[in-house]
């Protein structure tokens, strides 16, 4: 049977890290955030933070908190259908958990990258991303949809304060753990 392993954790934490780890291991990954990327492309919008988050919040309101987990569950069936271990990554809310239970009967691994709001905020900064305009207004929406209590839920934990080596080395420890079939 396989798993899926949901990554959460507050914006520059190191989660597109550790899905660029999971990807050379050949493990799939879903990122929740590209489709929010393309949805404010298909509206014509500027990709900017402001523009990425004002879709994100207007997808919630519209269809539901748990929007973008169900339009990415066809995505996720046919991967979890031809892999032992898939990762989903960015998973926001509580809600967006739940409609993962309920679609897959079962509960996921959760994955939480910490690391403290100056790293972080340092790490956006030099990223160069369209979406990376600091922490402060991000973190702000990503606590109001339920991130922390979604990271409170987590089954693991991985600190990403200074050392990368070490981080990846850790996230490929456990990527290798979770994904064993015998």
């Amino acid at each position: 049977m396989s798993r899926i392993l949901v990554l959460t954790g507050l914006p520059g934490s190191g989660k597109s890290v550790a899905s660029e780890i999971a990807v050379m291991m050949d493990i799939p990954v879903i990122t929740m955030g590209d489709l929010i990327r393309a949805e404010t492309a298909k509206r014509g919008l500027e990709p900017n933070g402001d523009n990425i988050g004002e879709v994100a919040v207007d997808l919630r309101k519209e269809f539901g908190d748990d929007v973008v987990l169900r339009r990415l569950w066809p995505d996720i069936q046919n991967a979890v259908s031809k892999h032992p271990l898939v990762l989903i990554d960015g998973m926001r809310s509580t809600p967006e958990k739940e409609a993962l239970i309920e679609l897959m009967g079962d509960e996921p691994d959760i994955l939480a990258i910490l690391a403290s709001e100056s790293t972080r905020d340092s790490r956006l900064s030099g990223r160069g991303r369209s979406d990376d305009e600091g922490t402060s207004t991000r973190d702000t929406r990503e606590r109001n949809w339920g991130v922390e209590a979604l990271i409170d839920e987590a089954n693991y934990r991985i600190h990403n304060e200074d050392d990368i080596n070490s981080f990846r080395r850790d996230v490929r420890a456990l990527l290798e753990g979770l994904g064993r079939t015998d």
